[in-house]
């Protein structure tokens, strides 16, 4: 099997010469059919150059950016040249290993799709400072919550991973900043993932390219994943439903209770219509797909389940932030429907409508 190593470079002069050597060295000492690929965004110091010195004698070749700039989309620019099939992708800095390619590789023959260098497996331990680490976590976390069938995955803003080019076929890759794995993890065609411990290494040389511009990049890169995988659109289907829902509720409330009902009496059918009228509504739009392969009857018990806790969930935050932080109430109550209506959807998603 070919495989292709994407390494995308920006200011890196310093740390290709020897980069090249350990890839090389490895290539040599397993017998791997390889090519290295380099995806300079115009570096002003000369990276390009020195890589295209290699290129006379090894399998390298450089591709120099001079409109767009980004990691990630640098990855996606080598991944149309790579001719291998196996894609690699790592950085330039000599934080990644190389030693680690032909554990990857190895991994990808044994049947995993996609082959992980995870720096949260094992115990190497982390050469980063204690807000880089925090970042990490955040971010890891953050995904997590929109993007929970990625969730066993510990290491899903690893820089460094191996993958079939199966993976990628067919998929428009628009990512946003730093994290293309992010982007595969949730586009991508795969069934097994395989996670590698390594220790990642101190910086050779050169400068490290977090920034704020970094953190905010993946910010928007989780919001356009959202809506390119389908589960922002979900979600406002959810809440237009929700809406319905709740002037369902008020109509029939003011209906009966203006008839002559006790209000009370008015109320509890009020919400029991109103919850009937979102679960039959989320049924036959918002999860539509989902639906034909869920009986109606135990749907229905566990969507009013999830709701009956939704409710308890909103009790509890117009009390505790009322009581106890002293928020005006209506702003509790707001805090309450907003916590509420997440915990619907997730519940809806992980469990009414689960297939």
């Amino acid at each position: 099997m070919k495989v292709s190593i994407i390494i995308p470079t920006y200011n890196e002069k310093e740390n290709i010469p020897k980069l090249f050597e350990r890839i090389f060295k490895v290539f040599n000492e397993n017998k791997i059919d390889g090519e290295i690929i380099v995806v300079d965004d115009n570096s002003p110091d000369g990276t390009a150059d020195v890589a295209n010195k290699y290129s006379k004698n090894f399998p390298v070749k450089v591709i120099t950016r001079k409109e767009e700039k980004g990691l990630a989309s640098a990855c996606v620019e080598g991944f149309k040249h790579a001719k291998g099939d196996i894609f690699i992708v790592m950085d330039a800095d000599l934080q990644h290993p190389p030693e680690k390619i032909p554990e990857l590789i190895f991994a990808i023959k044994k049947g995993a799709d996609i082959a992980i260098a995870s720096r949260y497996v094992g115990n190497f331990g982390l050469n980063l400072s204690l807000g880089r680490k925090l970042i990490s976590k955040l971010a890891s976390k953050l995904a997590e919550t929109f993007f929970w069938e990625i969730k066993e995955i510990k290491d899903k803003e690893s820089g460094f991973f191996a993958f079939k080019k199966e993976v990628i076929k067919d998929i428009e890759l628009k990512p946003k900043g730093y994290k293309i794995l992010l982007e595969i993890l949730i586009l991508g065609n795969y069934n097994k993932v395989k996670e590698i411990g390594y220790k990642f290494g101190k910086r050779y040389a050169g400068k490290s390219k977090m920034s704020f511009n970094v953190v905010f990049s993946y910010l928007i890169h989780l919001m356009s994943l959202l809506w390119r995988s389908g589960k922002l659109m979900k979600f406002l289907k959810f809440c237009i439903v929700g809406v319905i829902g709740v002037a369902i509720n008020l109509a029939i409330l003011y209906f009966l209770t203006n008839f002559g009902l006790y209000y009370m009496i008015s109320g509890a059918v009020a919400i029991e219509a109103s919850l009937l009228s979102n679960f039959f509504l989320n049924r036959i739009w918002t999860f539509r797909r989902e639906a034909k392969h869920i009986g109606i009857g135990s749907a229905i018990v566990k969507d009013h389940i999830t709701r009956l806790m939704g409710i308890l969930i909103n009790l509890i935050c117009l009390f505790a932030f009322t009581e106890l932080f002293h928020f005006y109430y209506i702003i509790s109550m707001l805090i309450g429907i907003v916590a509420s209506t997440l915990w619907n959807f997730i519940g809806n998603v992980r469990w009414v409508w689960k297939t």
